[in-house]
């Protein structure tokens, strides 16, 4: 996992979430996957999740450097388009192509609601996509996880 984190701190660079350094949303994700039990490739997965969507690394040296399993979930889990709606679609149609790639998207959720502050437009962006994120991730993944999301949601509207 050493190498996955090292990995995409580096990939990301000086880039920032929020104010703070890219690797505190990094490490959040990584925490909510071990939460519930998940190592190995999910891990690795959930460190380098953003790296292909935020980076000029691609998706083949992610997959030579970590393997199919963890490049099948990170391909899935990565939002490419011109709008929000293009990019939500694609990460869609991925979940369906690898379904374990749930939980990561999951962790990354989770991980975003729990940061945005309470009230704020990131929670409210969250909250309009709850059903649909629902439809597509909560049969995907175990209910202690999705409750989890649940509660963050509610705390985040205030």
């Amino acid at each position: 996992m050493t190498d996955a984190r090292s990995f995409a701190i580096a990939a990301h660079g000086d880039q920032l979430y929020g104010g703070a350094p890219y690797e505190t949303h990094l490490q959040a994700v990584v925490q909510v996957v071990r939460d519930f039990g998940y190592g190995d490739a999910f891990e690795q997965a959930a460190w380098l999740h953003d790296v292909v969507e935020d980076t000029a690394i691609d998706l083949a040296e992610i997959r030579e450097r970590f393997g199919e399993e963890v490049a099948a979930m990170v391909d899935a889990v990565t939002g490419t388009g011109e709008t929000r709606a293009d990019q939500t679609g694609r990460i869609y149609a991925g979940l369906a192509a690898c379904p374990a790639a749930a939980i990561v998207k999951l962790a990354d959720r989770i991980a975003n609601v729990e940061a945005a502050p309470m009230g704020s437009a990131h929670a409210a962006r969250y909250r309009r996509e709850a059903e649909a994120f629902a439809a597509v991730v909560e049969p995907r993944v175990p209910p202690t996880m999705w409750a989890r999301l649940t509660r963050a949601l509610a705390r985040a509207e205030g």
